[in-house]
C-alpha cells in the first residue's frame, strides 16, 4: 500500500513539475513574440535578396540574438557574402550579408568576357540615362591628314557597372551621382582593339533601339574600314 502511494506522489509531482515549467514558459513567451524575415528558399552566395526570397515568421524574442535581422526593409536589396549559403527557413544573420560586394561586376562576365573600363574623361558618352545590363555601341573616329574616319567599332557592349569619382558603385536609385566610370563586357579579344582605338582616336559610346534586349555579347564589326587602322 505504501508503495503504491509513493509511486503515485512520484507521477503526481513529475506531472506537477511539467505543468510549472510548461506555464512558466508560456507566460514568458506568449507574449513576446516578434515576426522576422527568413530564406523562403535556399539562397546561394553573392545572391542579391529581393521580395520573394522572404518570408515572415513569429519566434520567442528571447530565442534571437543581436546578430539577427528584424526588419524586412534591413535585408531586401543586401547580397549573401562569399562562401555563405542560407538554407530555406534560415534567419538571415548580419553577419552573413553585406550592402555592397566590390566585385559585383565581375558576376556579371560570361565566358571570354572581360571588364573593360571606360572613363568619362577619355570617352564622348551621356551617362544620364545608363543602366546596368543595358548595351551600348561603341563608334570610332580617326582624323588623318586629308580626311576623318568615323565608324561603328563594336556594338552591343553589356554595361556591369557603373562607379563614381571615388570607384564606388552607384546604385540604381542614385539619380544624382556622377558616373566617372563604366564597366562594360567585352570579348578577351577586343581589348587590344579597344586600347589602341583610345591611343589613336576618339570613341563614342551611344544607345541604340537594341540597348535593353537580352543575351547580347559584344560583337566587331568585321566590315569597317576603320578596323584596318587598328590591326
Amino acid at each position: 500500500m505504501i508503495k503504491k502511494v509513493l509511486l503515485i506522489s512520484i507521477n503526481l509531482i513529475c506531472i506537477i513539475l511539467c505543468l510549472y515549467f510548461s506555464i512558466s514558459a508560456y507566460v514568458t513567451y506568449h507574449e513576446d513574440y516578434i515576426k522576422v524575415p527568413v530564406a523562403s528558399h535556399q539562397l546561394f552566395q553573392r545572391t542579391r535578396i529581393e521580395e520573394e526570397d522572404i518570408e515572415m515568421i513569429e519566434v520567442p524574442r528571447a530565442f534571437l540574438s543581436d546578430d539577427v535581422c528584424l526588419d524586412r526593409e534591413e535585408v531586401l536589396g543586401d547580397y549573401v557574402k562569399l562562401s555563405c549559403c542560407l538554407a530555406k527557413g534560415s534567419l538571415f544573420y548580419k553577419g552573413a550579408l553585406e550592402e555592397d560586394i566590390k566585385d559585383l561586376s565581375l558576376t556579371l562576365l560570361k565566358e571570354n568576357e572581360v571588364s573593360y573600363d571606360l572613363y568619362t574623361s577619355e570617352v564622348k558618352i551621356n551617362t544620364g540615362n545608363l543602366s546596368v545590363n543595358m548595351c551600348i555601341d561603341l563608334y570610332l573616329s580617326v582624323k588623318q591628314s586629308d580626311q576623318t574616319l568615323s565608324d561603328l567599332l563594336i556594338s552591343d557592349c553589356r554595361i556591369i557597372g557603373l562607379y563614381d569619382t571615388q570607384g564606388r558603385s552607384i546604385k540604381a536609385y542614385e539619380a544624382d551621382a556622377r558616373v566617372a566610370i563604366v564597366s562594360i563586357a567585352v570579348e578577351e579579344d577586343y581589348v587590344a582593339l579597344l586600347n589602341k582605338a583610345l591611343l589613336i582616336g576618339n570613341l563614342n559610346a551611344l544607345s541604340s533601339a537594341r540597348s535593353y534586349q537580352i543575351d547580347h555579347r559584344s560583337l566587331l564589326n568585321e566590315d569597317s574600314e576603320i578596323l584596318e587602322l587598328l590591326r
